[in-house]
């Protein structure tokens, strides 16, 4: 886990996507770390966390107590949190079930879940199918045919960054990951979307403009969560905050210093 900032400034937490780790928030966090402090923690079965039994099942009820316990012993009752996707989602389901524990909620590139029986029966086979293609095949070569997928092509027109990503997740533990993808499904997903009406912070909803799957969510997102704002970030898809790092500081800035939950 990083720590950037003084502790006796607001907590920020920075929460990334599948097969990514805390460290890929690093330079937004950087940016911020004079008036906020930035928590940069490894998603459980990511990076070096391994807290929780790989044994025992996945999904995002676990997740969420896990994430309450690490507020617990850093004594954070109150936070500003940020989730990227898989992150995202998680950032959500711990906004839904401890909205007394949030300011502010920053949804990049995350979706309330797949209401559709058959969609979502549709994904968890794929889901299971890349699960046992990671065991089968390795990390490594999932990793890339994770990222030729068109969701990230346009990581495509910046190299070096796509290089760096796909360095960053090959480190992953491959039976993690698989256990990751597979229960973290959004097709083992309990869709929120009844309960976006009862977040009471305000939320600060992105996507990048060349992700238009995700354009459309957040615009219906924004339509059932009271304090919500929308953002659609051009020459951006999936990963808005590494493909666009200034412009992404520039929102959030903007969005904490004058939408934060008292």
């Amino acid at each position: 886990m990083i720590l950037l900032g003084h502790p006796r400034n607001p907590p920020l937490v920075f929460l990334h996507g599948f097969l990514g780790r805390g460290e890929g928030w690093s330079d937004i966090a950087a940016a911020l770390q004079d008036e906020y402090f930035c928590i940069l923690p490894d998603l459980p079965g990511h990076g070096d966390n391994r807290s929780l039994d790989s044994h025992a099942s996945l999904d995002f009820g676990s997740v969420t107590a896990w994430l309450a316990g690490l507020l617990d012993e850093m004594s954070l009752s109150n936070i500003h949190l940020v989730g990227y996707s898989l992150g995202g989602r998680a950032a959500l389901h711990f906004a839904v079930r401890y909205p007394e524990r949030i300011r502010s909620l920053v949804l990049e590139s995350a979706n309330a879940g797949i209401t559709d029986e058959a969609g979502r029966a549709r994904r968890l086979a794929e889901d299971s199918a890349r699960a046992d293609s990671i065991r089968s095949e390795g990390i490594s070569a999932f990793v890339e045919n994770w990222y030729a997928m068109p969701l990230f092509g346009s990581l495509k027109r910046r190299p070096q960054l796509l290089a760096r990503i796909k360095e960053a997740a090959k480190r992953n533990n491959p039976e993690w990951m698989a256990k990751v993808i597979r229960e973290l499904s959004p097709g083992a997903q309990v869709p929120l979307w009844n309960s976006l009406s009862t977040l009471s912070a305000p939320v600060l909803l992105i996507a990048g403009a060349e992700d238009e799957k995700y354009v459309h969510i957040i615009h219906k997102m924004a339509e059932a969560i009271p304090l919500a704002q929308k953002q659609v970030v051009s020459e951006a898809g999936h990963n808005v905050h590494a493909e666009q790092p200034e412009v992404y500081i520039g929102l959030l800035r903007e969005f904490l210093r004058h939408s934060s939950k008292p």
